[in-house]
């Protein structure tokens, strides 16, 4: 962030200053919500949440180069405490406010992505390959709900040629509030799933929240094909945007590897450093919108060949042991149906003659459907010849006595699973963020670390939205 001066900033957001500035003061550049990820002359956004209160970190913020604090509190305040600092009534509402203004200033093509699964993987897929045609910018987390969006519009640089924001929902109304703030050129709806049916309901119900997107696009939207609920509530859009429908008649996978997969569309052919054959989906969308821009198939097999998955999407951590290696594929940052059942054909149709581990976490957010979907995904499992481990309340009720099941996923159960995973098993882990199933990676790390060359840092729990 940049062109704003201590006078438009305190105007749009309606604060008022309990630290004025002055002239010395730095210009903002962007926006952080935590210290820990605040970079020299951005804002600090002191929110208050469940455990922690931001205003608690105002003199951290300042050693951390903060250019200004946004604060709720303005008892909060250190004596003496010299950062610009403004006051407003909602914390949330202001970073909104600046970040309507800011994208009003940006220039550069801005592409929204949403969906019920692939999200984050297709958002990092399209950045990849529009890098290749100019400075493109992407979070480099799912920033995706109501305080993740205006963060990713308001640290987006000014010369950015293309910007690429991720949209998420989990009830009514916010994928068409978020869309309203990016106002996409290039709209991208990834997949139409069962998540988040506790709010919306209904697969018609999902269609309408990832649709709402469409009427904020100016330009084209590539959308899911094969499912009718989505084609009747677009219909009744009356759009005049350029529409195009992605389904398999236009994308064949041709290999899908733990670690690649190579594919076709509309007879040409590329390959994306992701696992799995669901991901030749995401990486064709990826391919549709470096086409709608004019790049070559050159341009965007090289833009495609630079991608990496984020964090937590079927990651592959190898964990060396006196013995074979622990296999990981960390699948663990989110869950619903079709996303367990993407991740379960991946790890069935991997090659290997190790020991299969299947580890589940429940499925969260599925309303009426709860008890049905855990219940069949009892079927699936029963296919694959594989160790299978159930943790949670929902899969340990749908068990009904067939799979190991762990009700209360809390620390202790998952050092006691933890202890049952031996050198040379292949693991999975797929559940929703709530379950935590990541912390059986960081228990086995520490536990072989005498094998290992480096461990890893917890990731915090804190997430956005999952669709």
């Amino acid at each position: 962030m940049s062109l704003l001066d201590w006078d438009i900033i305190q105007s749009v957001t309606n604060g008022h200053w309990a630290v004025t500035p002055d002239q010395s003061a730095a210009t903002p550049t962007g926006v952080a919500i935590d210290t820990r990820e605040l970079k020299l002359d951005q804002i600090f956004v002191a929110f208050v949440g469940q455990r922690v209160d931001g205003h608690d970190y105002l003199q951290q913020a300042k050693k951390q180069g903060a250019s200004m604090c946004i604060i709720t509190n303005p008892t909060s305040v250190p004596d003496g405490f010299d950062v610009p600092t403004l006051v407003v009534d909602d914390a949330t509402a202001a970073m909104t406010q600046l970040a309507a203004h800011w994208r009003s200033l940006l220039a550069g093509t801005v592409i929204g992505v949403t969906g019920s699964n692939g999200k984050t993987t297709t958002a990092r897929l399209i950045h990849s390959v529009l890098n290749q045609a100019g400075d493109a910018w992407v979070s480099s987390k799912s920033h995706n709900n109501a305080i993740g969006v205006p963060m990713s519009i308001l640290n987006t640089s000014i010369d950015a040629r293309f910007a690429i924001f991720e949209l998420g929902t989990s009830s009514p109304g916010e994928i068409d509030a978020r869309a309203q703030l990016v106002r996409p050129d290039i709209a991208v709806i990834t997949s139409i799933g069962r998540a988040h049916l506790e709010e919306l309901g209904s697969i018609q119900g999902i269609c309408e929240e990832k649709a709402s997107i469409l009427r904020h696009t100016t330009q084209r939207a590539f959308i899911p094909k094969g499912v009718p609920e989505l084609d009747v509530v677009v219909d009744a859009l009356g759009l005049e945007i350029q529409i195009q429908q992605v389904g398999p008649e236009l994308v064949k996978v041709l290999e899908a590897t733990d670690q690649r997969v190579s594919f076709e569309v509309d007879g040409s052919d590329y390959e994306a450093p992701v696992p799995g054959a669901h991901n030749a989906h995401n990486a064709a969308l990826a391919v549709l919108v470096g086409r709608s821009w004019g790049m070559t198939n050159r341009d965007i097999r090289a833009g495609l060949s630079k991608a990496s998955l984020p964090e937590m999407r079927l990651d592959r951590v190898e964990i060396p042991t006196q013995n074979d290696p622990i296999v990981i594929y960390n699948d663990a940052y989110n869950a619903n149906p079709d996303s367990t059942r993407a991740a379960l054909e991946f790890f069935r149709t991997l090659h290997t003659q190790n020991p299969r581990v299947i580890i589940l976490g429940d499925m969260l957010e599925l309303g009426g459907t709860t008890e049905s979907e855990h219940a069949s995904m009892m079927e699936v499992l029963q296919g694959i010849e594989a160790r299978n481990v159930l943790v949670g309340e929902h899969y340990s009720n749908a068990s009904n006595g067939q799979f190991e099941c762990y009700p209360n996923p809390d620390d202790h159960a998952m050092s006691e699973l933890a202890r049952t995973i031996n050198p040379g098993d292949m693991v999975l882990l797929k559940g929703s963020r709530g379950i935590g199933l990541e912390r059986l990676v960081y228990i086995l790390i520490n536990r072989y670390t005498p094998y290992a060359k480096a461990a890893v840092a917890p990731i915090s729990s804190v997430g956005d939205a999952d669709s």
